[in-house]
């Protein structure tokens, strides 16, 4: 039978690999989430403030390789005797694997969502040509942006919209020039798009900077 003693150090190796999960989550959730939830259908304003996530992500980072490194601390060392007495968990060399395995496995998935918000604008796909009979361009100026995949976000809440044929969006300066056909979408509809996607937008005024 297992003991309580033979059950703690598995038991520390599990809450590793959940801290280093949920700080990964909390490390990408302010570029990941508005993408995410744009293609789930769920939009808001208030998806905007995940945005506000973004300087505590170098934090979050490093708590996650913490968690990380606590978690291949106890999986990768040598266990003491009396953890490993006959019937118990860490004595039986398939369970061993397993835990190294499933240990490969969850950071496998934590590095690619750390990694997320610097590859999605590498993995977007460019937009489609579409035919369209006359088309206008306007420019807006767009809040909350503050990472790559932010432009990712809002570049797809406006070329999801029938009418528009491109979408060019930038971090620095935060913009976004649309270029859209007025009979079939509005000003309007381009800023009731990205303020759903989480960032609230408006038409740049000739006179702005």
């Amino acid at each position: 039978m297992e003991t309580t003693q033979s059950r703690e150090p598995r038991d520390m190796k599990r809450w590793g690999l959940i801290g280093a999960i949920g700080a990964a989550v909390a490390a990408s959730i302010c570029c990941l989430g508005p993408l995410v939830l744009l293609f789930l259908g769920v939009s808001g304003a208030w998806i905007g403030n995940l945005t506000a996530l973004e300087p505590y992500r170098p934090i979050f980072t490093a708590v996650t390789f913490g968690f990380l490194g606590f978690a291949f601390y106890r999986v990768y060392r040598q266990p003491r005797e009396k953890e490993c007495e006959p019937g118990s968990h860490c004595a039986n060399p398939h369970a061993d694997k397993i835990n190294k395995a499933a240990l490969w496995i969850v950071t496998v998935l934590i590095v690619g969502l750390l990694a997320f918000p610097y590859v999605v604008p590498y993995l977007s796909a460019g937009n489609s040509e579409r035919r369209f009979l006359r088309t206008t361009t306007t420019t807006l100026d767009v809040q909350n942006m503050t990472c790559s995949s932010c432009v990712v976000t809002v570049r797809t809440s406006l070329t999801r919209l029938d009418g528009v044929k491109e979408a060019s969006v930038t971090l620095e300066p935060p913009r976004a020039v649309v270029v859209y056909d007025p009979g079939r979408v509005s000003t309007d509809d381009l800023i009731e798009a990205t303020t759903r996607a989480g960032y609230p937008s408006n038409v740049r005024t000739a006179g702005g900077d």
